[in-house]
């Protein structure tokens, strides 16, 4: 009997390799999901400062999207949950960030 028919609710863990020269390493703080009937897709994005004479506050720049099938994201979906219930535990509950929108760069 292989794993998988043992405990079916449970996905297949595999090792890791190392990392290969070229794998992109992405910061983000803003995101963005959309959704077909087949997969998942989250861009992401990072706030930055923007000053061009006509606008001056922030813009999201596009960094990566990662796009993958509806099973793997239940499977992201649990992972993050277990995450940030064990970091909680540890440093206190998660609050989102207020910013104030159009924030002159000046007065930064």
């Amino acid at each position: 009997m292989n794993e998988e028919s043992k405990n079916p609710e449970q996905p297949v863990k595999f090792p890791w390799a190392k990392r290969k020269e070229g794998t992109p390493d992405i910061y983000c703080n803003y995101v963005n999901a959309s959704w077909t009937l087949y997969d998942v897709r989250v861009v992401l994005g990072q706030l930055v400062p923007v000053d061009n004479g006509e606008h001056a506050g922030f813009v999201v720049e596009e960094r990566g999207a990662v796009t993958v099938a509806w099973p793997e994201a239940k499977v992201l979906r649990d992972a993050l949950v277990d995450l940030i219930a064990r970091y909680e535990k540890t440093n206190g509950e998660i609050k989102p960030l207020k910013l104030p929108p159009n924030t002159p760069l000046d007065k930064m």
